[in-house]
């Protein structure tokens, strides 16, 4: 056996220099996933929310159908998602407020949770002589028929060039940055300083809401438009209201 003293091994351990090169790596890969994940999550609430509009638009194409008329607007900063309706005027006591969630038979909210505005041409709503009865359909003839003159457009800015013209009814998400949305507590979002995001908003002066505009702006989102923009054209609800002898 040999005498010589054994010698320690080296370290096989990471330096200092070395440890801090590894972090900055895996900071910069954290870094890098975090926003694709967060573009992934924006991806599919605008997803889950453009899907809620195509089946609410179906709602309200399916309500109309049955009761020949399409419902009022649900009371915006209360309620329990029910249409307002005037049982002795037949009409909507408002053409704006919140989508009637309730009455539908829809989601309340969109993927971020806050509720649709909406905002109906009256005529479209309405059910005049004979007077209504609860639980009855409108009469074909006491509602809106083929000539009847639809009040809202769709514009691809405010005051820009029309999209959809002479709409009978329109629903918006008011998107992630909620600007103008109501919540669920029936609390509105601050306007924010889009000014066509503006125009898609209710307005609570003294506690009544309203909409004095009767334009509306649907556009490719920017870094302060993410308003989703959902419309009823006369011509598709004429058709199906023809197709189950409501009209003429």
């Amino acid at each position: 056996m040999s005498g010589r003293p054994l010698q320690a091994l080296p370290s096989a351990g990471f330096t200092l220099t070395e440890l801090a090169v590894v972090l900055v790596i895996v900071s910069l890969l954290i870094g890098g996933l975090l926003v694709p994940l967060s573009a992934q999550i924006d991806a599919r609430n605008v997803s889950d929310t453009r899907a809620s509009l195509a089946e609410i638009r179906e709602a309200l194409l399916g309500y109309a159908a049955v009761n020949g008329r399409l419902p009022c607007p649900a009371v915006a900063t209360a309620g329990d998602g029910t249409e307002q309706f005037n049982l002795l005027t037949g009409q909507c006591p408002s053409e704006v407020g919140v989508l009637p969630w309730a009455t539908l038979g829809v989601r309340e909210t969109d993927a971020w949770g806050r509720r649709y505005t909406y905002r109906v041409t009256r005529v479209f709503a309405q059910c005049v002589a004979p007077a209504y009865v609860l639980g009855t359909p409108c009469t074909p003839g006491y509602s809106f028929v083929l000539s009847s003159p639809a009040g809202l457009d769709v514009r691809s800015t405010a005051g820009g060039s029309v999209i959809a013209s002479k709409v009978p009814a329109v629903v918006i998400s008011h998107g992630k940055n909620g600007n103008g949305a109501y919540s669920r507590t029936g609390t509105q979002f601050p306007t924010g300083a889009d000014v066509d995001e503006q125009e898609n908003q209710l307005i609570s002066p003294a506690g009544v809401v309203t909409m004095a505009n009767f334009d509306f702006v649907s556009k490719t989102p920017t870094a302060t438009f993410d308003d989703e923009v959902m419309w009823i054209s006369p011509g598709v609800l004429f058709n199906r209201m023809i197709s189950v002898g409501r009209l003429p």
